[in-house]
């Protein structure tokens, strides 16, 4: 339906399927990108924002060169980059803070062991053998 775009502040009405959008500058053309492109943050759909795109560039295909979609490819690649870092980043912290847990929780055992038994340090070299390795290599 109509009513605002969403964006500031409820500017104008929203643009429908239907309608012809004029373009004639550089400014034109990216300020129709930004309102497009909010309007997929919008929704949020990985699926419809892909679809969007690829029906874009069908369909103006005639209009690109080969510099143009190489540059487009450039743009592509550098933003999946940057996902796929962000991504290992995400793992890796997680990976970080269950490693401190485990540390935390391993420290705790440890405690609650030395209060009920008393420090021993009855157990045979071989356990302090590994736990060398371990503390070495992990």
């Amino acid at each position: 339906g109509k009513g605002p775009t969403g964006g500031g502040g409820g500017v104008g009405k929203a643009i429908e399927a239907g309608d012809t959008v004029k373009m004639k500058d550089l400014k034109d053309h990216l300020k129709h990108a930004r309102k497009v492109a909010q309007c997929l943050k919008g929704h949020g759909k990985v699926h419809l924002a892909c679809a969007f795109f690829k029906e874009a560039l069908q369909e103006s295909k005639d209009v690109l060169d080969d510099d143009a979609i190489s540059d487009l490819i450039k743009t592509m690649n550098i933003i999946k980059n940057e996902k796929v870092q962000a991504a290992k980043r995400k793992v890796k912290g997680q990976a970080q803070k269950s490693a401190k847990r485990d540390k935390a929780a391993e420290a705790k055992a440890k405690k609650i062991q030395t209060e009920l038994y008393g420090d021993s340090n009855d157990y045979d070299a071989y356990d302090e053998i590994g736990e060398a390795y371990e503390d070495d290599f992990f």
